[in-house]
């Protein structure tokens, strides 16, 4: 007799990781991941060839049979029935419109009641939610990065806030808290050239610009927090993304102004998979 395993899968628009997991009593335990390169331009058959052949490597077709794929992607998509409706995203335009759930339907032999699409940020905060055990909880979660992914939990839902877009000062949060927002104001104060958060934290010679970067970030994050989180009346703030790797340089200053606990994500992407798996019984 085959093993029952759940897929969960977690794509962005360069890569695709999936992991297998396995359900013991109430708890998933891992399996196998993997990871690899999509190219998300590509055609359709290209996309899905790419998305496949990561899928497989963690799936023991002889010994284990799939009983449920839970997939998180960026939107927009229509969650519900597994369409994807990415147009003029710069990603995955081959696939506007396809019904993806029909796709692993046939290529995986699930049943469609059992494979769940959910949107990226959601899934980064039932994630985080799993691996600080904050399931009990009314917490939001900021995922900062390229864009600034929003989602809230409470009462075993989360939801997605679509914060990003939000009016903000002079105009949406995503131009000021973001990967673009912080170059933006580093170049109308006069430093330009610099391609990516990352050469900003690495490189010593820009402590001076590093310094203005990362205040300009805390004094944005503590507006949008007070204007549009605490509202909420949440109990704690996950935040996650690229940019929270280097919240050592701008969390202590606004963990100063915001009256609430504020936790940093895991960065372990086995959290993310235990947390969408764990969601299926939520």
């Amino acid at each position: 007799m085959k093993d029952n395993i759940t897929i969960c899968i977690d794509i962005g628009g360069s890569h695709l990781t999936a992991a297998s997991l396995k359900k013991e009593g109430k708890q998933y335990f891992p399996i196998k991941e993997m990871q690899g390169d999509v190219n998300s331009a590509a055609s359709r058959d290209i996309i899905l060839a790419q998305w496949d052949q990561i899928i497989q490597s963690v799936w023991n077709r002889e010994h284990e049979k799939i009983d449920a794929m839970i997939v998180s992607i960026p939107g927009p998509f229509d969650y519900e029935n597994g369409i994807c409706l990415m147009d003029g995203m710069h990603k995955y335009q081959s696939l506007l419109q396809m019904d993806i759930k029909s796709h692993f339907m046939k290529q995986y032999g699930v049943y469609g009641e059992n494979i769940k699409f959910i949107n990226d940020a959601k899934a980064f905060l039932l994630g985080e939610l799993y691996h600080h055990n904050l399931q009990d909880k009314r917490i939001a979660g900021l995922s900062i990065g390229t864009g600034l992914g929003s989602a809230f939990y409470t009462d075993k839902q989360v939801s997605d806030l679509n914060y990003g877009s939000a009016p903000f000062r002079t105009g949406i949060a995503e131009d000021f808290i973001s990967t673009r927002g912080i170059l933006s104001h580093l170049k109308q104060n006069g430093t330009d050239g610099i391609a990516h958060i990352k050469a900003l934290v690495d490189n010593e010679k820009l402590i001076q610009e590093r310094t203005a970067a990362f205040s300009f970030l805390a004094e944005a994050l503590v507006d949008f927090i007070k204007l549009h989180i605490l509202t909420l009346k949440p109990e704690g703030l996950i935040l996650g993304g690229s940019i929270a790797k280097s919240h050592h340089l701008f969390l202590p200053a606004v963990q100063k102004e915001i009256n609430m606990p504020i936790y940093v994500a895991s960065f372990n992407s086995w959290n993310l998979f235990l947390g969408l798996a764990t969601s299926l019984s939520l």
